[in-house]
């Protein structure tokens, strides 16, 4: 499971940008220094040396937790506790005692984020814990509250508690409201479609719709990107093929300026299953099966999984039950070699076997929603 959506930086006031910018110049270069050298050095320079206790080193390591995050994560989370080394000895006199708690909550909201991407859940939850802890040490203005909630429910959703996080995105769009943002208010309607839409696609498109009409797409072309393909799938999702297709075909620019790897294996995927609900189920299998090999080459397993049941039930739809048995039953071996939870290999079985015996009753609503929701908690499958 990936970040799709990319984070905003901590919000600042005018003097704030001012100061940044200046800081900013000395940050790039600061980090550009520390970079090539291993964390446990790159820690004992910065906490030794009163030079780097600056606010642009702050925001230009953040900035590079994010490009990290999803190629190297563990990278990220060293990256990211150097940010909190570097709030912690920023200078109260200067940026003010409750800016600077405002900016370690943030640093500490941010590690928060990186670890969920490491799959580090629970070092994910204490991180988040620690960030609503010194965020009440802070200014208190809503939009610190609600960039915290923002990076959360990416937590959440990966836990599985997509209605959770759909609640949360809901508080931190009335903070946001409150601050007068109307660019984060788009953009936390967005992730709220996000959330919830692999659930209840209905409920995300309205989410969407709303987004697209607040945000400055100018401002983030890669936000823009991913909520009309967030509204492509959905609105596939939600039986109107037709319509996902032309939102996809009014996108292919916006794909265009992404060429990054995932960025295109989404788009493929996005291909596939609305060629499925169009009826080119042959089309539709040959774009699953490419994709199978690609996703299974960069070892994104969860992906790979869900992929495989959208594959199985192409399969059926096109009349082969038999065959889809043989495809979910050759995943097992490798389901295995991942390590997943006991409960998530019996569904895994239990799939199997409803599709040798014919037992198809909602079969792929259930079994998706469950590797959905129990990825990462464990529970057991309702047969």
């Amino acid at each position: 499971m990936d970040d799709w959506h990319v984070e905003r930086e901590p919000p600042l006031d005018a003097d704030q940008e001012q100061r940044l910018a200046l800081e900013k110049l000395q940050g790039w270069g600061q980090w550009a220094a520390l970079e090539p050298l291993p964390p446990e050095v790159r820690f004992a320079v910065v906490e030794s040396d009163a030079r780097f206790h600056n606010w642009g080193l702050y925001v230009r390591l953040l900035e590079a937790s994010r490009w990290y995050m999803r190629t190297e994560p563990a990278e990220a989370v060293d990256v990211v506790r150097l940010a909190i080394l570097v709030a912690e000895h920023l200078d109260p006199a200067v940026v003010g005692e409750k800016r600077v708690a405002d900016l370690r909550a943030a640093a500490w909201a941010a590690l928060g984020n990186v670890k969920r991407v490491a799959s580090d859940f629970e070092g994910s939850r204490r991180a988040f814990n620690e960030a609503w802890r010194i965020c009440e040490e802070g200014t208190g203005e809503p939009a610190e509250a609600a960039h915290i909630l923002s990076l959360e429910s990416g937590y959440m959703v990966d836990i599985g508690e997509f209605e959770t996080a759909e609640a949360a995105l809901e508080e931190a769009l009335e903070l946001y409201g409150r601050a007068g943002d109307k660019h984060q208010q788009g953009r936390t309607l967005l992730k709220m479609g996000d959330a919830i839409g692999y659930v209840n696609p209905e409920r995300a498109l309205s989410h969407i719709q709303r987004g697209l009409a607040l945000i400055d797409p100018g401002k983030e072309p890669r936000l823009d990107l991913c909520a009309r393909h967030d509204l492509a799938w959905f609105l596939n999702d939600s039986g109107q093929a037709a319509e996902a297709l032309a939102v996809l075909d009014r996108a292919r620019p916006l794909y265009r300026q992404f060429p990054d790897e995932w960025t295109q294996l989404r788009l493929h995927w996005l291909e596939g299953r609305i060629a499925r609900n169009l009826g080119e189920l042959d089309e539709a299998e040959d774009v699953y099966k490419r994709l199978w090999e690609e996703l299974q080459a960069r070892d994104l397993h969860h992906e790979l999984v869900l992929l495989s049941i959208d594959l199985a039930e192409l399969v059926v739809l096109k009349g082969e039950p038999a065959r889809a048995a043989e495809l979910v039953e050759q995943c097992y071996p490798m389901l295995q070699a991942w390590g997943l939870h006991s409960y998530a290999l019996a569904a895994w079985l239990v799939f199997r076997d409803s599709l040798v015996h014919r037992r198809l009753d909602s079969l792929f609503p259930r079994i998706r929603d469950y590797f959905r929701r129990h990825w990462v908690k464990p529970a057991a499958f309702e047969q």
